[in-house]
């Protein structure tokens, strides 16, 4: 057997050491992947020398390169690549290769039905009026500017996956959106006609859905080759289609195209063609987008993988004699596309550390939470005491109500930093309000229900590598094993001066309550344990917050990104045997916390 010797100093009234003793070296679960599987290759599994290898869910994500990726259970108790390295690898979305290649020369303008699969990028926006738009990642919507000029993000509603207008299924959440910043529709104007919407939920990607890929900006539209163009608009004169369909098209010279233009009207009210976009159809027509079809995709495919070369944008007339679609050429805004979604990203982000941490460190007696790791915590001082809390947006922090008891004048808050020592060097945040929960109410530590609170901070914090938000729980967030966090008690009474971490599985509720009348039996008095809270912790013991980390984030971890779930409250003790750490349940509370946010917006 392989063997290990921990040796456990304690520190209260006295020093002495604890039995040594030696146990099997196992690396714990593997972290699972988003959008993948773990499969075991050969040894017992999670012990030294066992091999396992990670694999993405084919055809619809893969490893960089096709890579197969084998880890091994090493000395250390971690699984490592042949590289050496511990960091799990990243399934990518695949984009442009549908399930189903579409065919032919079916018509948007009476024509037949796309196959299902064959289009798995497009996407339906209505804001109230019909228009398309195209995936481009697990995040983003790409269309045209002018089906999203004069819309609030609140009234656009995203479909994706829509095969028949009868059958839509839940709306996306719009985060954002944007349009190009030289888009100017007043002027008749349909130059720079792109935009971006930004979703706050990650898109699944599957048979029905699959991102479109980007161009290069040295991509070709080689005039007379066959694109194709795919949405919901007219498929005959005034006549809409509930069923998604497609037409082939090939791309125009753009003197043709402009001479097209031109014989049509030429009075300067009609918009003219620039070098951002293209044209596309037949000179004897019947083949086109239409109304309706505005910010739908008009692809190419290059080696069997499509990619998105135009963006609907408009035309005169539908499918007639001598007159051709008009698209926006998207390779002239890779740039903007790009920068765009990285600022944006960067902004927003939650929940995803450029630091991974092992499974199995304590908070008592144990070892540092590695820099980075937890970039959304934040150090509370409140009158010569300590708690925590969460960065949840640039001016929110979220942590316990009875953090708040002190008053508005003595709460102090530090971020980014993983030891307490360098807090001196730093200059503290500037509270503007406190927002404990109106329903909290503890006057004798006896009711610690809707324990719960947010600060607003006076300036909006930048992220960075080492600040950075928790992401919020989503809608049927399961509770499962989670990291604790904070600057509490590793020893007896012994406060640490580092961030520290420990992994603990959620209790089920009953066996939490029983723990609590235990202790009620030996105490006339003890905290009632509510729907709006869950427990954490070892039967055994040893791992578990402590005083000093009330209001401490409690993370899960779901599809490589962390959520807040709870928020440290109360308990018994600290990591002792039959007792379990109490936390406010934050899924109860997100309406409450974006409510609270809006309100105090200004």
């Amino acid at each position: 057997m392989n063997c290990i010797f921990l040796i456990i100093w304690l520190l209260s009234v006295s020093e002495f050491w604890a039995p040594v003793f030696c146990s099997g070296i196992g690396c714990g679960e593997p972290e699972p992947l988003q959008n993948g599987n773990v499969i075991l290759i050969s040894g017992s599994q999670n012990q030294h020398g066992s091999l396992l290898q990670y694999h993405c869910n084919e055809p619809f994500y893969s490893l960089p390169k096709g890579a197969k990726v084998n880890y091994t259970c090493s000395l250390d108790g971690k699984w490592k690549d042949e590289q050496n390295n511990s960091l799990i690898p990243q399934c990518i979305p695949v984009c442009g290769r549908p399930t189903v290649y579409p065919t032919g020369f079916g018509r948007i303008i009476g024509g037949k039905d796309a196959p299902l699969g064959s289009f798995p990028w497009q996407v339906l926006i209505t804001d109230p009026h019909k228009g398309g738009g195209i995936v481009i990642g697990d995040y983003w919507i790409m269309t045209a500017a002018h089906v999203l000029h004069g819309n609030t993000r609140q009234r656009v509603k995203v479909y994706v996956g829509v095969k028949n207008l009868e059958n839509l299924s839940e709306s996306l959440e719009v985060a954002s959106v944007f349009l190009h910043p030289n888009y100017n529709d007043s002027e008749k104007n349909y130059d720079h006609d792109i935009a971006l919407i930004h979703v706050k939920n990650s898109i699944s990607f599957n048979t029905e859905v699959m991102p479109l890929c980007l161009p290069t900006k040295d991509s070709k539209y080689t005039t007379g080759k066959n694109g194709y163009v795919s949405g919901f608009g007219l498929k005959e004169e005034d006549m809409y289609t509930n069923n998604l369909m497609y037409a082939q098209v090939p791309v125009v010279d753009q003197e043709t195209c402009r001479k097209a233009i031109e014989k049509v009207d030429n009075t300067s009210n009609t918009p003219r063609l620039t070098d951002n976009m293209f044209c596309a159809g037949k000179p004897e027509g019947g083949m086109d987008s239409c109304q309706g079809d505005s910010g739908g995709p008009y692809i190419l495919s290059e080696a069997g993988q499509f990619w998105a070369a135009g963006i609907v944008s408009w035309g005169f007339g539908c499918g007639q004699p001598g007159k051709y679609g008009v698209y926006t050429r998207v390779t002239n805004y890779i740039d903007w596309i790009n920068k765009t979604i990285e600022e944006e990203e960067q902004r927003t982000i939650c929940g995803r550390p450029i630091v991974s941490v092992e499974t199995h460190q304590r908070i008592l007696g144990g070892k540092v939470a590695p820099k980075e790791s937890f970039p959304w915590q934040v150090h509370l001082s409140v009158q010569g005491g300590q708690s925590g809390g969460m960065l949840i947006d640039h001016k929110w922090i979220l942590t316990a109500a009875h953090s708040l008891v002190y008053g508005e004048n003595n709460q102090i808050a530090y971020v980014g930093h993983n030891n307490v020592e360098n807090l001196t060097q730093s200059t503290p945040l500037e509270v503007a309000s406190l927002h404990p929960h109106p329903g909290y109410n503890n006057p004798k530590y006896l009711s610690y229900d809707n324990d719960i609170a947010l600060i607003k901070l006076q300036k909006p914090l930048p992220f960075n590598s080492s600040i950075m938000r928790v992401c919020l729980p989503a809608k049927g967030a399961e509770y499962i094993t989670g990291w604790v966090s904070g600057f509490g008690l590793t020893d007896d009474d012994e406060m640490s001066n580092d961030l520290r971490y420990v992994r603990v599985p959620v209790v089920g509720q009953l066996t939490c309550r029983h723990s609590i009348d235990e202790v009620r039996r030996k105490k006339k008095e003890a905290p009632d344990l509510t729907d709006n809270m869950f427990c954490a912790g070892l039967p055994e013991g040893g791992k578990d917050t402590c005083v000093g980390d009330g209001g401490a984030p409690y993370v899960l971890k779901h599809g490589g990104v962390y959520w807040a779930a709870g928020i440290a409250s109360w308990g018994f003790g600290c990591g002792e045997p039959g007792q379990y750490g109490v936390y406010t349940r934050v899924a109860n509370y997100v309406k409450w916390i974006k409510q609270t946010m809006t309100d105090n917006s200004g």
